[in-house]
């Protein structure tokens, strides 16, 4: 019997940037990844092996056994039946580390391969994407696209193009290395820039917009580089851009939600011509998902209008995960919160998981949810981040 190997490593934007086979993540990337190690379980194909750093002592929760198959395993080091391993991302970090762990080098990918995700999660593929797209769909009143800025001097003209520009770190996500700026740059902004040219060569640039809604439609490519649609992902930031929760509903629950701001027939012009764009340039050396986050703004006029383009996640999401856990795990029709939380004092997770246990109550028929709180990972008093659903 051939297995897959999963690893949730959601430190893979900062490894990425670092581009190194010993790539060490701050101590708070660490912890998210040692509390949500678990986190494939709702998402994988079975059977299954899920990879951790440490020895999960305790046994999964009865209400985990009556919503998932019986052939999940958790180790410390994959077995000899794996044959496809499956990271929330690739970066030269996490190849080192099964490399060390025994892997066959066939099942890893090559450095050239490590290239191109490299190059596909550059923010400027995303303004790729836009140009792609501003090409193609005429009359769709899209942004400019984001622009590359290699030196002060290009930051400090392009404050002076728009009354409020957002900042990013080429290789950065979820919602990390994001600056919104008025005027000339302030101190701590512009060492913050200058540190970022000389570590990843630039810092891309783009007019701020009072943004309404975020949301993104997310991907797969297979082994031979063939696209296909996955679902949608409706979900919130917080102020600065990182990401929080996703409401829990169907493709078409989204789509009528995203009706009210712009048309249909747009919606689904872009999902054609993103298939047709990512057709062009992911080849074979990607296999996985992927996510474009977008985002519904106001313009100068009060009219709705869409951001096709944010930025481009070339691995596995939190969106991509609620999408998956929604139509696997929640009973049709019903709706829901996707959430993820972070506590710094020891207990203030558990203490709310027990409470909100109690409040809402897990109601499963057939192995799928019809109401209740779930936390997705196991918690205890030292746990200081949870991603937990809630479905009403």
């Amino acid at each position: 019997m051939t297995t897959n190997l999963y690893i949730f490593n959601p430190e893979h934007d900062l490894a990425l940037a670092n581009y190194s086979d010993f790539y060490q993540a701050p101590l708070s990337a660490r912890t998210f990844a040692k509390d949500l190690a678990l986190l494939p379980i709702w998402f994988s194909e079975n059977p299954t092996e899920i990879l951790v750093n440490e020895k999960i002592d305790s046994e999964l929760p009865s209400c985990f056994l009556r919503l998932l198959p019986n052939n999940i395993n958790i180790v410390t080091k994959p077995s000899s039946s794996i044959n496809k391993i499956i990271p929330w991302g690739w970066n030269p970090a996490v190849r080192q580390n099964l490399s060390t762990l025994g892997i066959s080098k066939t099942l890893l990918p090559t450095q050239n391969d490590l290239d191109k995700i490299k190059q596909l999660s550059h923010r400027a593929f995303a303004s790729e994407a836009m140009l792609f797209l501003k090409d193609t769909i005429h009359n769709a009143n899209f942004p400019n696209p984001a622009v590359s800025l290699n030196t002060l001097e290009d930051i400090n003209l392009f404050t002076k193009r728009y009354d409020e520009i957002v900042l990013k770190a080429p290789f950065s996500g979820s919602g990390k290395g994001l600056y919104w700026n008025k005027g000339a740059l302030t101190e701590s902004l512009n060492g913050w820039c200058k540190r970022t040219i000389a570590k990843q060569g630039c810092v891309m640039g783009e007019q701020a917009l009072h943004k309404i809604q975020d949301f993104a439609m997310e991907f797969y490519s297979d082994q031979n580089g063939q696209i296909s649609f996955s679902g949608y992902s409706l979900f919130q930031t917080d102020d600065a851009g990182i990401y929080k929760s996703n409401r829990l509903l169907s493709d078409s629950d989204i789509e009528t939600e995203l009706q009210n701001y712009i048309s249909i027939d747009l919606i689904y012009r872009i999902k054609t011509q993103l298939l047709t764009f990512f057709g062009k340039t992911i080849t074979s050396n990607y296999n996985g998902y992927f996510g474009v986050d977008m985002f519904i703004f106001i313009d100068s006029n009060g009219i709705f209008c869409l951001n096709p383009a944010v930025e481009i996640n070339m691995r596995m999401t939190m969106g991509m995960v609620a999408r998956l856990f929604y139509d696997r795990f929640v009973e049709t029709g019903k709706q829901g919160l996707f959430t993820i939380e972070h506590a710094l004092h020891t207990d203030e997770i558990l203490h709310k998981n027990k409470l909100q246990s109690t409040q809402s109550p897990l109601k499963i028929t057939n192995q799928k949810i019809q109401s209740g709180y779930l936390s997705l990972c196991p918690i205890n008093e030292n746990t200081h981040y949870s991603v937990s659903v809630i479905i009403q």
